[in-house]
């Protein structure tokens, strides 16, 4: 009887070996799958506070360029884009016929030339104040779209003498590390009274 008892007890020590084992190989997997779980969200919540920032600071520079359309007396003197360099003082495209901005902004090879022609915020306003946590100045562009005189025949008609005008602004801005690209497009109708 002595010699069975002494046979089981040896064999159970043996399986529990293996199986303690088996629960701490179980538990390290679980630990693991934990972390990965929680590295992928850090990660999402890091890109979506990056995106945050980049669309904050492309809505800013819409709203800066608004306030300087808003100020402006007289239509701005318009420039082909055929016949901009990069020494024009003037940046406001006639877009009329087509949108090149626009297309520029849509297709990732031409951005550097869209940042080229676009302008800072500092240029609006150079009180603005452009966030450091920010991969690269936030930049808008603008140009004219619709353009309509007043028609003194139609009843109702303005008063005075005067036009409305219709402007595209197009913003592309990154986010802190630069991953992130957003790009808001907005227009502004503006009438101006001559």
């Amino acid at each position: 009887m002595n010699r069975n008892m002494k046979y089981c007890v040896g064999y159970q020590q043996g399986a529990t070996l293996v199986v303690a084992l088996i629960l701490l190989l179980v538990m390290a997997m679980m630990a693991s799958t934990a972390l990965q779980s929680n590295v992928l969200q850090s990660r999402m919540a890091a890109n979506m506070q990056d995106e945050t920032i980049a669309f904050e600071a492309a809505e800013s520079v819409l709203l800066y360029s608004e306030g300087w359309l808003s100020k402006q007396t007289a239509l701005p003197d318009l420039i082909l884009y055929d016949d901009w360099s990069a020494g024009s003082s003037e940046f406001v495209f006639d877009g009329r016929t087509s949108s090149k901005l626009k297309k520029q902004l849509e297709d990732a090879s031409l951005v550097s030339g869209w940042e080229s022609r676009a302008k800072q915020v500092t240029f609006f306003d150079a009180n603005a104040s452009v966030s450091s946590k920010l991969h690269a100045q936030p930049r808008v562009s603008l140009e004219l779209t619709d353009f309509d005189l007043d028609n003194k025949k139609v009843t109702g008609s303005y008063s005075s003498g005067g036009s409305t005008a219709l402007f595209r602004q197009l913003s592309r801005n990154t986010g802190a590390t630069g991953d992130s690209e957003v790009i808001l497009i907005a227009e502004y109708r503006k009438r101006f009274e001559y």
